[in-house]
């Protein structure tokens, strides 16, 4: 009988799932259930090689090439990978990597201390093995044809660049207002835009489509410009406006609305790379939250919605501390740079980061290609990169973030500020603390670090800004490395502190003590002083007296010298005693020691590098104590994440094949050369900030309203003028209309209005054509190119949970605020942008809709059709929660008829009233639903007309916009 009963169940189930899903399938051919025409996009192959060259090759240099590469003194285990064909071909274990499969390759695994353990020195550092396996999965791309150092690219290789050749390329070209072409059919453009477009499609043989329909226009612009759909209201006001300017005046409405910001501010946040929370787990655990991310998101919304000039934008967010005057609001625009990845607090990547979202996003250059080598392909130098470098590395975050706003009046506010006053007081004397005791500690052990300098050879963990598990007693790597580099910079013949040092260094061990004698004499023979050619009278006075028998000893003579002369200035009897010949030569080594160029200096915002693993481990603790108070109290003020200038402005040096270990020429912090002009200057405020926006936001800068605007139109569109919205470079492919992008970059320039621009768009014969397809067209130009009609695009994943709130009446529509839980909260109201990014756990409900990946600049999102999304819209309590309220609504449950209900759905859904068959077929499923229902005697999921609520949320014809 059970087993009976059981058949008898499943058989009903079956049944009544049979009947829905025709009905389903009959009602709505569900986007989020088949493809729809729209293609599953990956990653492209460009930004897989930039992937390469930004993050894979500099590790392989740095950790790999010393024995497994063609340099290598004995190749171990077979194994090279300096090329691409070298590494899949692989060793004596077999192919070193298989493209896409991560757990399949050795490389991976030994980089995970699994099989073996790989570097041997220690154990890479987690971001950079995840770094490796993210590459592995998008198919290994690599661009080496030939091993590194047998081409003449190879990494820090230079090579010959004709700027004045490669300013030829479109890209670099200046901006130029063309000449608007003539047409035949002059009749159908409204503006310069569609004559530019008209003229292609004539030269083809082609003709527009023709105009979309009233409603079909007014649910496009509004997806398109405010993110929310159209009431049935705002249709029929608008169908059966008969003014010429009837859609100006919607355009103007929607650009007023305060909902245009948070739109088009979210694109921004694509390119900005943003998100709430750090990167760092194993420091931060479930805390990683930062408490005042949200500020940046608000500044976006406030300024796109205030019409804030493009040029002032770029300045704003590069550099609002030196220009914001008494609007302090734009202090919070300073985000863009503070917001990336902390990478470990590997500061090198950390700027990396920063510069390759300030290329990648303004100037579409792909300039962190450059920071290894030359750039492969554009005339982008290693000098144009450590020049962009130094004025990143010579800004800093400061501890108080400056307020935004006052919370005095706030609920709670006394108690926040007097637990807040609290940690920040304890975290602050911490680090004053630390940061005096690691100084003092630094200088007083001169002659310990000189002793590793003089008999060790460097090491690879002195590059090493992350993680170190460092004792209170050891020595520093970070130090002993800027000491490596500071003495072999200094080791001439021509320095009165160092030369003697250099010229003792450079002795074999064995004969060392027999040549040692002879070079102490020789030195000894000059002139004592602190001038050039000359040596330091306290060095020559070591050196007399010093038996030196090994290079130790050199390294302990100048060890006593140097602390000798920090323990005499401590001393202010004997120091005001001196005469002006010591006080000079004492001074000159004081320098060295204390000065902010010498190897034991480190600017305070950098104290926690130094502190031992206990210390930092308590300043890690002390900090999320900070955190924690102000993202947990509501009466938390907000405060901008700015950069200052630092106190020590860095004075960069190219490093050699990417390696800090190994810094080059110096060069100065300045502009990139393709731009500048062969007669760079080097910048002249501060750290260059001020000066690299200005250069930037310039009207003679040919790469940045181009680069915007083809953003901007690739968001309308959906596909761009120029295919790679971040790149255009000499890879990047011509503009399909490259006139029309000019007109485009010079109308936006005369005001650098980003409204007007959309206007100028969205009132275009262009823009308003219907998207029906056309065969006779499509022979042509399959992918649309010219733009013989509209493209038909699916709502991403802010519209479509945006719209489903709005038309189930739950929306709210309160602006700017903390980060809101709308993935795990059902009820949650907010707009998606409100919603919590977390960079380190994407929600599922991000992954599967295509959001931008948070952890970089994105030059576009991906589109895809998965199953995740036909499920999200079937289980999800989001789905069921909107589809209950929208069956709720008063306009729908208070129908008495079924008819009027269904008519009312479409009226709110749809903003359309539906025809007699659409009717016929929603009443089929709602009777189909009941009875079921009847038979099951028990309480489904959804109520009927709930159920068929979110047949209509799931249509193609919600979530497209045509």
């Amino acid at each position: 009988m059970l087993q009976t009963g059981s058949h008898r169940s499943t058989g009903r189930a079956a049944r009544k799932s049979r009947r829905v899903s025709r009905l389903w399938v009959a009602l709505v051919p569900a986007v989020l259930l088949t493809s729809a025409g729209v293609p599953a996009l990956g990653g492209s192959t460009d930004e897989g090689v930039e992937f390469f060259e930004a993050r894979i090759r500099p590790l392989l240099v740095k950790n790999c090439y010393e024995c497994h590469s063609g340099r290598a003194k004995e190749l171990q285990g077979k194994l090279r990978l300096d090329s691409r064909e070298a590494l899949r071909r692989g060793g004596e274990s077999g192919p070193a990597i298989v493209p896409g499969n991560p757990q399949a390759s050795l490389l991976v695994r030994a980089l995970r201390y699994e099989d073996h353990e790989m570097p041997p020195k220690g154990k890479l550092p987690p971001a950079a093995i995840a770094d490796v396996e993210r590459w592995v999965k998008m198919g290994a791309p690599d661009p080496r044809d030939q091993p590194d150092g047998e081409q003449p690219q190879s990494p820090g290789s230079k090579r010959t660049i004709d700027f004045a050749q490669a300013r030829k390329h479109w890209a670099f070209q200046p901006v130029v207002n063309p000449p608007v072409p003539a047409v035949k059919n002059a009749a159908w453009p409204h503006n310069e835009i569609d004559r530019f477009v008209l003229a292609q499609l004539e030269a083809r043989g082609l003709s527009p489509a023709p105009p979309a329909d009233r409603r079909t226009l007014l649910r496009r612009v509004s997806l398109d410009l405010v993110g929310l759909p159209p009431t049935y209201a705002e249709v029929e006001a608008f169908e059966n406006d008969g003014s010429p300017r009837a859609f100006e005046n919607v355009v103007d409405r929607l650009l007023a609305s305060p909902h245009y910001g948070e739109r088009w501010g979210r694109h921004w946040l694509d390119v900005a790379r943003y998100a709430d929370t750090k990167d760092l787990v194993l420091v931060f655990g479930d805390d990683a939250i930062r408490p005042y991310a949200y500020t940046y998101r608000d500044y976006v919304t406030k300024a796109f919605n205030a019409d804030v000039p493009y040029d002032r934008f770029i300045v704003d967010q590069l550099a609002a501390d030196q220009t914001c005057g008494k609007e302090s609001w734009r202090l919070a625009a300073m985000g863009f740079l503070t917001l990336g990845r902390l990478f470990d607090y590997n500061l090198n990547d950390e700027y990396d980061d920063r510069i390759d979202t300030v290329s990648r996003g303004m100037l579409g250059l792909t300039v962190a290609c450059a920071r290894c080598h030359d750039h492969k392909y554009d005339a982008i130098t290693q000098a144009d990169y450590y020049g962009l470098y130094g004025v990143f590395a010579s800004s800093e975050e400061p501890v108080d973030l400056p307020l935004l706003a006052d919370s005095a009046g706030t609920t709670g506010a006394a108690d926040f500020r007097k637990k807040f006053a609290a940690r920040e007081r304890e975290f602050q004397e911490h680090v004053d603390h630390q940061f005096h005791e690691q100084t003092e500690i630094a200088r007083r052990r001169v002659g310990d670090y000189l002793l590793a300098v003089a008999t060790t050879r460097p090491d690879p963990n002195e590059d090493a800004v992350f993680f170190m598990s460092l004792s209170p007693n050891q020595l520093r790597p970070q130090i002993v490395g800027r000491w490596r580099r500071y003495v072999a910079r200094r080791s001439t013949q021509s320095d009165p502190v160092f030369g003697a040092w250099g010229d003792l260094m450079r002795l074999g061990d064995a004969s060392f003590e027999k040549q040692a004698t002879q070079i102490v004499r020789q030195w000894l023979e000059r002139p004592r002083g602190t001038d050039t050619g000359q040596i330091n009278p306290l060095i020559a006075d070591g050196l007399a007296t010093a038996d030196l028998r090994s290079k130790a000893d050199v390294a302990r003579l100048y060890g006593d010298t140097f602390l000798k002369a920090y323990a005499k200035s401590a001393d202010s009897a004997g120091a005001n005693s001196q005469s002006a010949v010591d006080h000079s030569a004492r001074q000159q080594l004081l320098d060295v020691l204390t000065g902010p160029e010498g190897p034991a200096w480190f600017p305070r915002s950098n104290a926690y590098l130094y502190m031992s693993r206990q210390e930092r481990d308590r300043y890690h603790h002390l900090q999320l104590e900070l955190d924690r108070v102000a993202v947990h109290s509501k009466a938390a003020p907000p405060r901008a994440m700015v950069v200052n200038d630092a106190a020590n402005l860095c004075s960069p040096r190219i490093f050699v094949r990417g390696n800090p270990a190994q810094p080059g020429e110096p060069v100065p912090r300045q502009f990139l050369r393709i731009l500048a002009g062969d007669h760079q200057r080097p910048f002249a405020h501060g750290s260059g900030r001020l000066d690299l926006a200005r250069a930037i936001a310039s009207r003679d800068n040919p790469l940045t309203a181009r680069v915007f605007v083809n953003r901007v139109w690739m968001h309308h569109f959906g596909q761009p003028l120029v295919q790679s919205p971040s790149d255009f470079g000499v890879r990047s492919t011509p503009p399909t209309h490259p006139e029309l992008l000019d007109y485009l970059a010079s109308t936006f320039m005369a005001d650098w209005s980003i409204k007007s621009l959309h206007r100028r768009i969205v009132l275009s014969a262009a823009y308003q054509q219907s998207s029906a397809d056309r065969p006779e067209c499509r022979r042509i130009d399959p992918d649309n190119r010219l733009l013989w009609r509209f493209n038909r695009q699916r709502l991403d994943m802010e519209a479509m949970r945006d719209s489903m709130l709005a038309v189930s009446g739950r929306l709210d529509p309160t602006l700017f605020g903390r980060p809101a839980d709308v993935v795990g909260d059902p009820r949650c109201r907010r707009r998606t942008i409100y919603g919590l990014v977390d960079r380190q756990h994407l929600p599922g409900f991000h992954r599967a809709f295509d959001f931008a990946n948070p952890d970089q600049s994105a030059e576009r999102r991906p589109q895809t059709t998965v199953p995740q999304q036909a499920l999200f819209a079937m289980n999800s309590p989001f789905m069921l929660q909107q589809a209950r309220s929208l069956a709720r609504r008063p306009e729908v449950a208070g129908k008495l008829s079924p008819a009027d209900r269904v008519e009312s759905l479409y009226q709110i859904v749809f903003a359309r009233r539906p025809d007699e068959a659409e009717t016929e077929l929603a009443l089929q499923f709602v009777g189909a639903a009941q009875a079921d229902a009847s038979q099951e005697g028990a309480k489904a999921k959804l109520d009927p007309w709930a159920q068929y609520a979110q047949v209509l949320l799931a249509s193609n014809e919600f979530l497209f916009a045509d």
